[in-house]
């Protein structure tokens, strides 16, 4: 179907080159756009028989071969296949054979352009209200979101990672660009620009299960290699937070939530991994009044200096995976000062962490919760 605006359109910018009339008809014979203005509205009876029969082209010599139709030449409009109307220049058909066709081929080249842009517009439309669905709406429902990722040729039955991109100084969209060029970019990849700072990407992971969970930090290296070639080029840096494997579009909401937790108590350089950083999520998550209740003696009774050489060792020790030397180079003091500061905290506490699994939970618990009230 040709849409008047457009056929309108049309005329106007072709009027300015030619002093012939044009007229463009739809599917139904009626002329949608005209230079004369008084035949827009009017059946145009070679125009209905060009469309609903197998003709592509009728020329008429005297205004008595069809009524209402002026000598010239008309010409079927064929998009992809489909009759969607006819366009007629009125004159002598001897003269204006080469603008007829001229005419024909560019009227038809706009609405294939058209069309064209058209399905980018509904496509980007239906994307966007997926990546809505899938991002911030907790309990989506299912059919739909399969519905549209059908619509879209995404399939849900292959695991995915998101990574969150979190640009510094970056336009979005080149940087897109550069990541869709990577050669490990494919159309299964889930890509959309979520504001001027952040990219999202759910990014396809190999079928073999070991080599995802072995391999998916290599995987995820070399389809940002290309992107980060890039930032290096230009000195500019960008943030990666990469969240949970998910299978299920109704889980990538929980996903999408795991690299914004990672975003906001993450501090692991350039990349950051939700997977590297489990116990202090779970830690995260356990309600404020469960701690309360488990420690509010402690932190009462506790004094302040103790519980600020509780913080600092607990904090160190965490971040180094319990190992005295690397943990007194994160505090800056030497290794005998930490032990003995430790010490003290294994006494007043009866633990001994870099020992017990069930001690390292309990002064992680304790730990979460001190944060949390300070």
């Amino acid at each position: 179907m040709i849409e008047t605006e457009l056929a309108k359109k049309f005329i106007e910018q072709v009027t300015q080159y030619t002093e012939y009339n044009i007229n463009i008809m739809n599917e139904q014979g009626v002329i949608i756009a005209s230079r004369d203005p008084k035949r827009v509205g009017t059946f145009h009876e070679v125009a209905y028989y060009i469309v609903t029969g197998s003709e592509d082209i009728v020329v008429t010599s005297t205004e008595e071969d069809y009524p209402g139709v002026k000598p010239g030449i008309n010409m079927v409009i064929n998009i992809d296949g489909r009759r969607e109307g006819v366009v007629g220049i009125t004159g002598n058909p001897g003269e204006i054979k080469p603008v007829a066709l001229i005419t024909k081929m560019a009227i038809e080249a706009m609405l294939k352009y058209e069309k064209q842009q058209e399905e980018l517009r509904r496509r980007r439309n239906r994307k966007e209200h997926f990546t809505n669905l899938l991002i911030h709406v907790e309990y989506p429902d299912p059919g739909e979101l399969r519905n549209i990722a059908k619509q879209l040729n995404y399939s849900e039955n292959i695991i995915r990672i998101p990574i969150l991109c979190k640009l510094d100084d970056i336009k979005p969209e080149p940087f897109l660009d550069m990541i869709k060029k990577s050669p490990r970019h494919g159309p299964e990849d889930i890509s959309i620009i979520l504001d001027s700072n952040h990219i999202l990407i759910f990014k396809t992971m190999p079928e073999q299960i070991r080599k995802v969970f072995a391999d998916y930090k290599y995987i995820i290296a070399e389809y940002l290699s290309t992107a980060l070639k890039w930032l290096r080029e230009q000195e500019k840096s960008c943030k990666f937070y990469i969240g949970s494997f998910q299978g299920s579009f109704t889980q990538y909401y929980n996903a999408y939530r795991h690299c914004k937790w990672l975003e906001e108590n993450a501090d692991s350089g350039s990349a950051s991994f939700f997977y590297d950083h489990t116990g202090n999520y779970v830690r995260s998550i356990v309600p404020m009044n469960e701690l309360q209740w488990m420690f509010n003696i402690y932190e009462r009774e506790l004094g302040e200096e103790f519980k600020k050489t509780f913080m600092e060792i607990a904090g160190a020790l965490i971040k180094t995976n319990y190992n005295l030397v690397t943990a007194s180079k994160e505090l800056f003091v030497h290794k005998n000062t930490l032990l003995y500061r430790y010490n003290k905290v294994k006494d007043i506490l009866n633990i001994n962490p870099i020992e017990s699994s069930s001690d390292r939970f309990f002064l992680e618990a304790f730990y979460s919760f001190l944060r949390k009230e300070h």
